[in-house]
């Protein structure tokens, strides 16, 4: 056990222990001035914990909270840690656990004439009613105390004790509130008759309804009457404590529930006095006009309170409320119209999507609750496909479901989910048709809330260039042309922006774009050159994103090359402008070489020794050129390889570049511009040259000679490469451009004096130009355009499961775009990522279980390998044989020797042999491997068949076991207060006396 465990442990006890201190302080004014009240409750609390039953069903409610908990195969296939199956059952359980313990506070006095007694002591009804009550909640407390302490020891041990504390305590809060409503409202089923069984289904009745009002959708067809009657039920209100929020319109909701409940029972207890018998006056229709009185009033309370809700976030990272950027957005709205979101939800999702959907709920609550009338949110959640609700998405938003293919009891099964909202102001409306798992719910919600309410959107301005972002058509090696699809990226990038693709042949205005985003501007000409260049040189805000060897965007030409001619033979390539001007300007460079034979500059490519990403390391395809950075990368820099101290960078989590270049300062980098590493790598690195990678790719071997290392000073450790950096500040060029504009404009000022006053304004108007459009530059230089590739945007979607590859390239670039627009709130949202604890031990158990599969499978593989290998050997040595033979007879005949006629018919006889034999060779050898692999498929299958039985064996021991053990600790304990009672009642009494 850690201490983290002990840690934990002792928050749930001391917490326990401070609410029953609690109790016990509340007990103190009630046993001094309702003695009658703490006398029933002490009374009833003993009998039901001194009789052997009352552990029997103890036992039983443990029982049922941890089978509900972890038996459903939807806990494991969630793989989170936290108690979502109970929640969605308790309401159920509690149904038929508080008839239980309401079913004799009243009904059990009447059958054994104990209410006399009872109400002629000197109480109230009050009195009695309230003593029963307390003792109710006391026997529900301590049955909760027993499930709580069970099941927490359950999940600690699965989450590897990772279990959020915050959010395991306040889901139990939530059932002690749900225990406090249904026991006040069992009550009044109690005091309505004196048998003990019609008291038991009277109590099922009188709280079914707050129950079952959560499936409402099953038989209203009207949707604003489902949402309303649902909200109106114990599980859509416990939903905050569930989600390890504590609001004050849930706490209303079962309090006022509770006082009706309580108060209904006194007005029962008492209709001796206003009943009114043959002589006798009936106040019948009073006392239901003050219990109807006070049924406006709780729900009036209770809807004043949803309506001025607060709301308390215990999860221990925050995961169940926003971020402080994204109120503070929200509070900012300036809109005249409220917006609306509507959301659609299945009611199973797999489970790399479960995160995702308990996100959605949590924060489309936290809307409702932050924004007051500003946002309205309604959620239609637990939709199939087929319902009526689907339809309405479909038609009116095209929100479909999607096709999900997931893995349950070892099998694939394709399911479809629906996971969509609609976020609309007036004729406004931004749909989110799906919410991958990779990107945070949050940030989606809060840009489509930002897109519908902002009347003007910033300006992106990306540059035509040979990266073809926008697609395009293009040449392939065969002669033909291929579509070039558009990036993805764009995409993205349209949800904030008003992105217009801009043509460098003509003069860029600075005042028509907040941003630009160049890709490849190596591959300008030399006047898309120069109108690029003065456009940085203007001060616009510019992603540059440059590259010595693009892979992925293949269409794009690489630094050191040739643009490829469109036309082949009709005329020659454009020539492409110096991309050194551009270095120049920000005093950069690229490390590599330009020899005389080439037009030109040949930057480097670099390589880094380092795959974090197991799986990936046996394909050849993954080279050392795929260049990964993230938080553990050997020989990381003091500041990490991902700039923790730049908002751009601080919350990533991992990058790779492919086959990119290196950037670095040129020798005497001026003072008045900064230079911030955005993303660099580790120490184990090196460069090699695109021409020695061309030649030697499909050689591994080769390709390691070729790479060159690189080393510090003396033989040391060298310093990390950069491959992205912010370049900011007024370089000298520009800085000498805007001394002189500014000297010329004051003399044209001067001379404007000598004229009149409207003259003169013209004049220093024109000469105040230069000295705006030159001016410092903000620049992000990046060593590679494989980054903004649309894998990358797809691998983004779905990378929410730790399992997967989580590559944050796409993050990165629109990090970038943010920063240099200066619209930056986005940056905090779009990067959190901060799941709730999973089931650890058994993902530890099924790693274990992978990598027995994986290696079983690599030996397999390896076996097959080495049957071919051995089949090659047998069936080329005859072959071998004769063709020594006939080497051996045409060597004497190159050599000058004399070859008779049987031994030239010999040679082609044996040609001939060697030709028929060769052919059944091949036959042999192909039907020798198809037969290997044949049976390395089914070795296959029988390996993968026995990971998912081993799986399944664990979930089914863990199960078994979280569901078992929890009911030992009450059983035993009713066990020793049945042998201590029986001692007791022998206490006594002479041996002939007993019965044996």
């Amino acid at each position: 056990m850690s201490a983290e465990f002990y840690a934990k442990l002792a928050t749930l006890v001391l917490f326990d222990l401070l609410a029953a201190l609690a109790f016990f302080i509340l007990l103190i004014p009630l046993s001094m001035v309702k003695k009658a009240s703490y006398a029933v409750m002490k009374r009833n609390f003993k009998s039901y914990f001194s009789n052997p039953t009352g552990y029997v069903f103890l036992a039983l409610f443990v029982l049922l909270t941890s089978m509900a908990a972890f038996w459903p195969h939807e806990f494991f296939n969630a793989n989170l840690a936290n108690l979502n199956e109970l929640n969605s059952q308790i309401t159920l359980i509690m149904l038929i656990f508080i008839p239980t313990i309401t079913m004799g506070l009243w009904a059990d006095e009447k059958r054994l004439g104990t209410d006399e007694l009872l109400l002629t002591l000197p109480a109230t009804d009050f009195d009695i009613v309230i003593g029963k009550y307390l003792a109710a909640v006391s026997v529900f407390s301590v049955s909760l105390i027993f499930s709580q302490l069970c099941n927490f020891l359950v999940l600690d041990a699965l989450s590897l004790g990772s279990l959020d504390a915050g959010l395991f305590i306040t889901t139990y809060i939530g059932y002690w509130f749900i225990g406090l409503t249904m026991i006040a409202l069992g009550m009044v089923a109690s005091f309505m008759t004196n048998n003990l069984t019609l008291g038991f289904v009277l109590g099922i009745l009188v709280n079914a309804p707050f129950v079952l009002l959560q499936y409402s959708d099953a038989f209203v067809t009207q949707n604003e009457w489902v949402g309303f009657l649902s909200e109106a039920s114990m599980g859509k209100q416990f939903a905050d404590f569930g989600r390890g929020v504590i609001s004050i319109s849930s706490l209303a909701y079962f309090l006022m529930m509770s006082v009706v409940g309580i108060y209904l029972a006194m007005v029962l207890i008492g209709r001796r006095h206003w009943l009114g018998g043959k002589d006798g006056e009936s106040l019948l229709g009073h006392y239901m006009v003050r219990a109807t009185c006070l049924l406006v009033i709780a729900f009036a309370s209770t809807l004043f309170f949803v309506i001025n809700d607060i709301r308390w976030d215990y999860t221990e990272n925050g995961t169940s409320s926003l971020l402080p950027q994204t109120k503070q957005l929200v509070r900012n709205l300036t809109t005249d119209q409220p917006v609306r979101i509507e959301a659609f939800v299945s009611g199973s999702v797999p489970k790399n999507y479960a995160q995702t959907k308990l996100d959605l709920i949590n924060y489309l609550n936290e809307f409702r609750a932050l924004s007051g009338s500003k946002i309205n949110v309604v959620i239609h959640d637990g939709l199939e496909p087929f319902s009526e609700t689907a339809d309405i998405a479909r038609e009116t938003y095209g929100i479909e479901p999607r096709e999900l293919i997931s893995q349950q009891r070892g099998a694939l099964a394709q399911e479809e989910v629906i996971l969509g909202a609609a976020v609309q102001r007036g004729l406004e409306k931004v749909v989110i048709p799906f919410f991958d798992n990779g990107v945070p719910v949050e940030y989606e919600l809060v840009r489509s809330i930002g897109t519908v309410s902002e009347k003007k959107r910033k300006r992106l301005g990306v540059l035509q260039s040979d990266a073809q972002l926008f697609g395009g058509i293009q040449q392939n090696a065969m002669g033909g042309y291929q579509n070039i699809p558009p990036q993805q990226i764009i995409t993205e990038l349209e949800k904030q922006y008003d992105v217009i693709e801009v043509d460098p042949t003509s003069a860029i205005d600075p005042n028509s774009y907040d941003v630009l985003l160049a890709v490849q501007p190596s591959s300008l000409t030399p006047p898309a050159m120069k109108n690029f260049l003065d456009a940085v040189k203007a001060g616009i805000p510019t992603a540059i994103f440059d590259d010595p060897a693009p892979t992925l965007m293949g269409q794009a030409t690489p630094i050191g090359q040739d643009k490829r001619n469109p036309f082949p033979g009709r005329r020659p390539p454009e020539q492409k402008g110096d991309i050194r001007q551009l270095w120049d300007l920000l005093h950069v460079s690229m490390p590599g070489k330009q020899l005389p034979t080439d037009r030109y500059y040949q930057p480097s490519i670099v390589w880094q020794d380092y795959n974090p990403e197991v799986r990936l390391r046996n394909l050849g395809a993954i080279t050392k050129e795929y260049v990964f950075a993230d938080r553990f990368t050997p020989g990381a820099p003091e500041y990490e390889t991902l700039n923790n101290t730049v908002d751009v960078t601080q919350d990533l989590r991992q990058m790779l570049f492919l086959f990119a270049g290196a950037i670095k300062k040129q020798p005497g980098y001026p003072k008045s511009m900064t230079f911030t590493p955005l993303v660099t790598t580790g120490t184990k690195i090196g460069t090699i040259t695109l021409q020695d990678l061309t030649s030697a790719r499909q050689d591994q071997r080769r390709m390691e000679a070729k790479r060159q290392p690189a080393y510090g000073p003396n033989g040391g450790a060298p310093s990390p490469f950069v491959l992205a950096a912010l370049i900011q500040g007024t370089p000298p060029s520009v800085a000498e451009n805007a001394a002189k504009a500014e000297t010329s404009a004051d003399a044209e000022a001067k001379d404007a004096e000598k004229k009149d006053g409207e003259e003169a304004n013209d004049a220093e108007t024109d000469a105040n130009k230069p000295a705006k459009t030159d001016g410092a530059i903000n620049v992000a230089l990046v060593s590679d355009i494989d980054l903004l590739h649309s894998v990358f945007v797809q691998l983004r979607a779905q990378s929410a499961d730790s399992s997967e590859m989580q590559i944050d390239n796409t993050n990165f670039l629109l990090n970038l775009i943010d920063k240099l627009a200066g619209d930056d709130e986005y940056i905090p949202i779009r990067s959190r990522s901060e799941p709730i604890a999973r089931l650890g031990l058994m993902e530890r158990l099924t790693d274990s279980a992978k990598t027995q599969s994986d290696r079983a499978l690599r030996d397999a593989a390896l076996s097959a390998e080495a049957q071919q290998e051995q089949l090659d050997k047998e069936l080329q040595k005859p072959l071998e044989d004769l063709t020594r033979k006939i080497n051996t007879l045409q060597a004497r005949a190159n050599q000058g020797g004399e070859i008779s006629l049987r031994e030239r018919q010999e040679i082609q006889s044996l040609q001939l042999e060697y030709a028929q034999r060769e052919a059944d060779v091949e036959n042999k050898k192909r039907a020798a491997l198809q037969k290997i692999q044949a049976n390395a498929q089914r070795e296959q299958e029988r390996i993968t068949r026995e990971l998912n039985r081993e799986i399944l064996s664990y979930q089914n021991q863990v199960k078994t076991l979280a569901v078992a053990l929890p009911p030992i600790p009450p059983i035993i304990i009713g066990i020793v207060v049945f042998v201590l009672r029986r001692l007791k009642e022998r206490e006594g009494l002479s041996k002939d006396r007993i019965v044996k």
